[in-house]
C-alpha cells in the first residue's frame, strides 16, 4: 500500500500546486470607487491648486482615460450598475431610475443577480467592501438594531465594513457583515424619512454633531465621528489586504471623500489652503496613497489590478480657482459632462502599459474588465451593459472598443454618447436636479446635439442643422433602452 499511498499523495501535491499557481497568476483587483469626485479633480488631469500626489502616481504608472464617464449623475445607480454591470433605469425602483436610495431603503439588487463580485467569489477571490454601500438592506425597511439581511454578502462579497448610505444621511453608523457596529441594545436606533411620521414620534435630523437628512433617535453609541470615517475606512481595507495576501483578492474601496458634508480629519484641515472639500480631496489621496504603500511592503504591486473612479461629477463648479469638472459644463446630477465625466485610471504593472488613451470608457465596464481580468467567463446573459475592456487596456490589435454609451441624470432622463458626439433628447431637462423648468403634457421637446471634440463646454447646439445625425442617436438610444442586453 505505501506506493499507492506515495502516489496519491504526489498527484494532491502536483495539483495542489497547479492549483496555487493558478492562483498566483490571478491578479489581485483592488477598485477605488471616489464619491462625488470631479474629472478635474486630480494633478494628472490638469488640476494644480490641489496636490494628488499618489493619484498622480496612479495615472504615470498606468493607462489615463480622458473620455471616462459614470453611468449616471448620481451615486446610487453607478454604484448598482458597478456590481451588476446593468444600466440602473432598467428597473422602475426609486433610487435606480430616479434619484437616489434613501436611508430606510430595502436591498435594489435581487439576491439571484448574478454579479462581478458574486463572479470573483466562485473564482475564488476573496471578496470586500469598504465603504459606501447606499444599496439598501433587507427585503423592506431596514432595522438597524437586528440583522442586515440581504445586503452587500448576499451580493458577492465575503466581507462588509462601511457607510449604510451617504455620510448626511441617518443612521449615521458604521456597519459590519450584518450587524451595526458598537451599538447599545439598550439605546435602540428609530429612525424616519416620512416628516410626518418623524414629528409625531419626536425624531430629530441632529445626529452625531450635525442636521442630516432623515430623523431619527438612538443608537449614539454607534455614532460615527465625521472626522475619523476615511481613516477608518482605510485602516480597515488595508488590514482586509494584510490578511488576504496570500490568496487572489477583490477590495472595493468606497470611500466617503468628498461627499458633503465636507469635513476633512485633523491632518487634512485647511492643507489645501482653497476648501473643506478640496481638503477632502487631499485626505481621499492620501488614503490612496497607504494603499499603495500597503500592495508595495507586501510585494503585491506587480501583480495588482487598481481601478480608480468617482460615482459621478462634482457637486461644485469652482473652488477658489480650482475647477473640479475641469474644461466640462454642469455638475453632479446634470446630463451636462461634469455630470457624468470622471477620473479612470488602470494601474496593472505586469500587464498593462503606461499611456493615455481618449477611447469612451464608463464605470459601467468595470464589471466586465475585471472579470476578464480575472479568467472568468461570463454566463450567458449576465452583467448585461458591461463592456470587456481589457483587451484595449492590453493594446491588444483590433481590441473591440465601446462605440456609445447611455448617461442618465438624477431625475432619470437619459442622453447617449456616441464617438464625439452627444444627444439630449429634452434639453428643458438637462439640468437634473437643478432643472428650473417642468415639462408638460403639451410642452415641445427642445433636443441637442453637441459635438465635444470642437465642443467641450457644450455651449453650441448643432440641431437642427445636423438633424440626421441627431435621429442615428435618438434611434441608437431606442433600440439600447428596448435591448436586455448590449454588450458584444
Amino acid at each position: 500500500m505505501k506506493p499507492i499511498a506515495s502516489t496519491f499523495l504526489a498527484l494532491l501535491a502536483f495539483f495542489g500546486g497547479q492549483a496555487d499557481a493558478a492562483d498566483s497568476a490571478k491578479p489581485n483587483i483592488l477598485l477605488i470607487f471616489a464619491d462625488d469626485v470631479g474629472w478635474g479633480d486630480a494633478g494628472c488631469y490638469g488640476a494644480t491648486l490641489v496636490k494628488t500626489p499618489n493619484i498622480d502616481r496612479l495615472a504615470r504608472e498606468g493607462q489615463r482615460f480622458v473620455n471616462g464617464h459614470a453611468s449616471a449623475a448620481v451615486c446610487t445607480p453607478t454604484r448598482y450598475s458597478l456590481i451588476t454591470g446593468q444600466y440602473s433605469w432598467r428597473h422602475q425602483a426609486e433610487g435606480l431610475n430616479k434619484g437616489v436610495a434613501k436611508g430606510d431603503a430595502p436591498l435594489l439588487i435581487p439576491t439571484t443577480m448574478t454579479t462581478a463580485p458574486g463572479l470573483l467569489k466562485q473564482a475564488g477571490y476573496r471578496t470586500a467592501l469598504i465603504g459606501k454601500w447606499h444599496l439598501g438592506f433587507g427585503l423592506t425597511k431596514p432595522d438597524f438594531n437586528q440583522e442586515l439581511r440581504p445586503g452587500p454578502l448576499e451580493t458577492g462579497f465575503d466581507e462588509y465594513f462601511g457607510l449604510p448610505a451617504t455620510n448626511d444621511r441617518i443612521p449615521v453608523v458604521f456597519v459590519r457583515d450584518h450587524r451595526v457596529v458598537g451599538l447599545d441594545p439598550a439605546d435602540p436606533i428609530r429612525y424616519s424619512y416620512d416628516a410626518a411620521e418623524a414629528k409625531a414620534q419626536g425624531m430629530s435630523p441632529w445626529a452625531a454633531g450635525r442636521n442630516r437628512i432623515g430623523w431619527g433617535t438612538g443608537g449614539k453609541a454607534a455614532w460615527w465621528k465625521d472626522t475619523e470615517i476615511a481613516e477608518t475606512l482605510v485602516r480597515e481595507s488595508v488590514q482586509f489586504i494584510e490578511r488576504s495576501k496570500e490568496k487572489p483578492f477583490f477590495l472595493l474601496y468606497a470611500p466617503h471623500n468628498v461627499h458633503a458634508p465636507a469635513i476633512p480629519g485633523p491632518r487634512f484641515a485647511g492643507s489645501s489652503g482653497l476648501t473643506p472639500r478640496a481638503d477632502m480631496l487631499q485626505e481621499l489621496d492620501a488614503c490612496i496613497g497607504e494603499l499603495l504603500q500597503t500592495l508595495d511592503r507586501l510585494g503585491l504591486t506587480k501583480n495588482t489590478l487598481i481601478l480608480y473612479s468617482s460615482d459621478n461629477g462634482a457637486y461644485v463648479i469652482d473652488e477658489k480657482g480650482h475647477k473640479p469638472g475641469g474644461p466640462f459644463r454642469g455638475k453632479k446630477s446634470q446630463l451636462w459632462e461634469g455630470g457624468h465625466r470622471v477620473p479612470f485610471v488602470v494601474r496593472w504593472p505586469a500587464r498593462i502599459q503606461p499611456g493615455v488613451s481618449a477611447d469612451l470608457v464608463s464605470t459601467l465596464d468595470m464589471p466586465a474588465t475585471i472579470c476578464a481580468a480575472a479568467g472568468i467567463t461570463l454566463p450567458k446573459g449576465s452583467l448585461p451593459d458591461s463592456y470587456n475592456l481589457l483587451p484595449a487596456m492590453l493594446g491588444e490589435k483590433d481590441a473591440p472598443k465601446r462605440d456609445h454609451l447611455i448617461l442618465m441624470s438624477g431625475n432619470g432622463d437619459l442622453a447617449i454618447r456616441s464617438g464625439h458626439l452627444k444627444y439630449v433628447p429634452d434639453l428643458s431637462l438637462a439640468d437634473g436636479w437643478y432643472a428650473n423648468k417642468k415639462k408638460s403634457a403639451t410642452a415641445r421637446n427642445l433636443p441637442g446635439l453637441y459635438d465635444l471634440a470642437k465642443d467641450s463646454g457644450e455651449t453650441q447646439n448643432l440641431l437642427p442643422g445636423r438633424s440626421a445625425e441627431g435621429q442615428h442617436l435618438a434611434d441608437l438610444l431606442a433600440r439600447d433602452q428596448a435591448s436586455m442586453v448590449t454588450r458584444p
